[in-house]
């Protein structure tokens, strides 16, 4: 069964990351095929951080991830970068567990 699991997230991994490859050899992107592949980075995090955050239950964690998780929507939303926001979040979760 974990060889399933490893060969289903090699796969899945290898798609996402050579599909924009694939697309973008010819040189021209559709335009849904374009918004698809500007909505992935955000939609891959947010699948990898939400069940830090959210819990089977739908309630919050309890820790540092969901104070985390709003700094890091307060400064994508400001500054509109994905980088930032990934910086801010882990030195915030870094910080706060410190304490």
């Amino acid at each position: 069964m974990i060889w399933i699991a490893i060969v289903g997230s090699a796969l899945a991994t290898y798609l996402t990351r050579s599909l924009p490859l694939a697309l973008t050899v010819g040189g021209r992107v559709p335009p849904v095929a374009r918004r698809y592949l500007e909505a992935l980075p955000v939609a891959i995090i947010a699948a990898l951080v939400g069940p830090a955050v959210v819990a089977p239950g739908g309630t919050l964690t309890r820790g540092s991830e969901p104070l985390a998780a709003a700094l890091v929507i307060t400064v994508v939303a400001w500054r509109r970068s994905l980088l930032a926001g990934v910086i801010a979040g882990v030195v915030a979760v870094a910080l706060l567990r410190l304490i």
